[in-house]
């Protein structure tokens, strides 16, 4: 039998634990007043650097990420076939609004492996963008230059024998992705910027194609902010803070009254230590650099008669490329008059060790009693009983809050409570908008699939049959013998209740476009006009629209940013992927609609429309469950009804996944032709 361990009432804890915090906090304070100085001086030199050090730390990461999340931003938008690097005008209206977002960058550039490059800078008020194609137009380049005063850009053609290929983030972006066999961030050393005239590094990541070019993404990232921090930024009250390349160059400087503004520093960046008039950091970094490289914690040195304590911590950007974080303290910050003291801290500690010992007693007292009253509400509050408590038994204010917190807490459970209520309630509502069931189509077997990520997700399909009635002004929506079908897979950005609500909209659009009689161009129109007014920027819906005719036995369908698009042949026993026709809904205002030819399907033809929650689909080891095995399901399941393909796929991803849950709201829709 398992003894349980003696426990003690709260008052009793509390008495003992602060006679023994009293004691060994006197015993510690003695000791390390009057024989301690040194190693006080040491651990407060440790804690100011290493909080120092995380600041800048942090501080930095903030810095650098957002660059590497625009780099897979912008993987992700070419493989949804938005980075259309032949129209510069798309290329300027994605790519604008990211340097907008982030002060440190200062251009942004799309290339390939035929030299074809689109790079975007950005100088205060004014923009410019370049394109080069050196396979067509050899030593020139297309530009367009504009300001934020709404004046249309002003294109040019200059000569230019600039090639992407041989720049240095180019190529190390092409060493990076094969070390790393696939996509991989590689940092630049720091340089000066030719056309920001300032200090900096590029950021590019190299990475396969849809078309299976060799596509290289590259961030330029100005340095000159990382001064702006840390001349700003004080290590005790005197000390200072550098941030150095791997190779001792300097790209934050400390604060000194030299170097209060940006014109100041610029002269000074990308300098070493001992070219600066300051004899403090040159001796600083020679002593660091001198560490041995399993040296660890503070060094301490003398710069003329005054002692500092310095420490260096690096910080990674990648597998070849790390910053330095140099940090000084001078010791009086850390000691001030500790010398002259340390008689009057030994008196006043015996005085209070005598004190302490006695409002110890009238302090646990003073706390275990409302404590005691607080445990018997939180035990309340776990039976499930939420109603309102006693008022508190105490006159602090601490207490007050924590009686005022279980309250709160109180009244949080039942808004908790209500909100899975309601969000039981959306999910209800949002799965009744799905089809009950699959229209009957003559000649064609069709079967749909959704799986939200959250209670509420932002995809959704709908099925829509219709015939004409004579002496009816529009087609009847019908249930079976449909004569044509109307079809949507749409993916609005995010999931949860918003993007469902989104996409519930376009549903209930779309079902009164076709009740109306509206052509396939005339609704996707109509669609992405009204999105475009009722969506906040930045959000947008990926959707497929298409019409199934059962006498022609043909397919149209009309693709924004929604794929991938699969069409199994099944004469050719081969699958083909088609490509996207154009950017999300919501994204531009005039959006051209030219809905691609029809597509006559045979018997065992299977169309195949996905959202991007299955093809991004993970294992647990991080790769992707990808296009490839979604062709391979219906490749295998030639034959077999569109119900079975859907069983087949979820059979896929449930193995590969592991049975996790899904990061990302999944749809499929499968059209067989009978």
């Amino acid at each position: 039998m398992t003894r349980r361990p003696r426990s003690v009432s709260i008052y009793q804890s509390l008495l003992v634990s602060l006679a023994l915090v009293i004691v060994l906090l006197g015993g510690a304070t003695l000791a390390l007043t009057f024989v301690g100085s040194k190693q006080t001086a040491e651990t407060l030199a440790g804690v100011i650097l290493e909080k120092t050090v995380s600041q800048v730390d942090l501080n930095l990461r903030q810095f650098f990420e957002p660059a590497t999340r625009d780099l897979e931003l912008l993987r992700g938008w070419e493989g949804a076939g938005l980075l259309a690097a032949e129209d510069a005008a798309a290329m300027n209206r994605l790519l604008v609004p990211l340097l907008r977002a982030n002060r440190q960058l200062s251009a942004i550039m799309v290339a390939d492996e035929r030299g074809h490059e689109h790079i975007v800078f950005h100088f205060g008020d004014s923009w410019r963008s370049r394109q080069t194609r050196r396979d067509t137009w050899g030593p020139r380049a297309a530009w367009l230059e504009w300001s934020e005063d709404g004046r249309p850009p002003i294109p040019s053609s200059r000569p230019s024998d600039y090639d992407p290929r041989e720049r240095p983030w180019y190529r190390g972006a092409l060493a990076a992705r094969g070390a790393a066999s696939g996509p991989a961030v590689y940092w630049t050393e720091p340089y000066m910027f030719y056309t920001a005239r300032a200090p900096g590094m590029t950021a590019a990541m190299a990475f396969e194609g849809r078309d299976g070019r060799v596509r290289v993404l590259g961030v330029d990232v100005l340095l000159t902010d990382i001064s702006a921090f840390t001349t700003s930024l004080r290590a005790g009250a005197n000390g200072g803070v550098m941030v150095l390349t791997d190779d001792g160059l300097i790209l934050g400087l400390p604060h000194d009254p030299r170097y209060r503004t940006a014109a100041a520093q610029a002269p000074a960046l990308l300098q070493r230590p001992e070219d600066l008039d300051t004899p403090m950091l040159a001796r600083a970094s020679r002593a660091l650099a001198s560490r041995s490289p399993q040296g660890t914690g503070p060094i301490r040195l003398r710069s003329g008669a005054e002692p500092w304590w310095v420490d260096l911590r690096p910080f990674p950007l990648g597998p070849d490329r790390r910053l330095q974080i140099e940090v000084m303290v001078p010791e009086s910050d850390l000691l001030g008059g500790l010398a002259h003291l340390r008689l009057g801290i030994g008196l006043v500690m015996a005085v209070a060790l005598g004190l302490g010992m006695v409002y110890s007693v009238l302090l646990a007292r003073r706390y275990s009693r409302p404590l005691a009253a607080l445990v018997g509400e939180s035990e309340r509050i776990s039976r499930g009983d939420l109603e309102g408590g006693p008022p508190s038994p105490s006159s602090i204010r601490e207490v007050h809050r924590l009686t005022e917190a279980h309250e709160r807490m109180r009244g949080s459970l039942k808004t908790l409570l209500k909100l899975e209520r309601d969000l039981q309630v959306a999910r209800r509502i949002q799965q009744d908008t799905l089809p009950e069931r699959i229209p009957a189509v003559p000649g064609f077997d069709i079967d749909a699939w959704n799986e939200p990520a959250e209670q509420t997700g932002g995809d959704t399909y709908d099925v829509i049959g219709c015939r004409r009635v004579p002496g009816e002004s529009g087609p009847r929506i019908v249930a079976t013998d449909a004569e044509r079908a109307v079809l949507l897979l749409a993916d609005a950005s995010g999931h949860g209740i918003g993007p469902a609500l989104s996409v519930t909209q376009v549903r209930a659009m779309l079902r009164m476009a076709v009740r109306v009689g509206e052509d396939l161009p005339a609704i996707v129109r109509h669609l992405n006009a009204q999105l475009c007014a009722d969506l906040t920027e930045g959000r947008f819906i990926a959707a497929w629209v298409g019409l199934l005719d059962a006498r022609a036995r043909t397919l149209t369908s009309f693709s924004c940013g929604q794929g991938p698009l699969l069409y199994y042949r099944a004469t050719a026993g081969a699958c083909v992927t088609l490509e996207t026709d154009t950017v999300p809904l919501g994204c531009l205002d005039d959006l051209a609609v030219v809905p691609r030819d029809p597509i006559r399907m045979e018997p065992g033809d299977v169309f195949a429309v996905l959202s991007d929650g299955v093809i991004d689909s993970e294992s647990a080891t991080g790769e992707r469950f990808g296009t490839r095995r979604v062709i391979d399901v219906v490749t295998a399941g030639r034959g077999a009804s569109a119900a079975e393909l859907t069983a087949a796929l979820r059979r896929a991803l449930a193995a590969f996944t592991g049975g996790a849950p899904p990061a990302d709201d999944r749809t499929v829709v499968f059209i067989r032709c009978g």
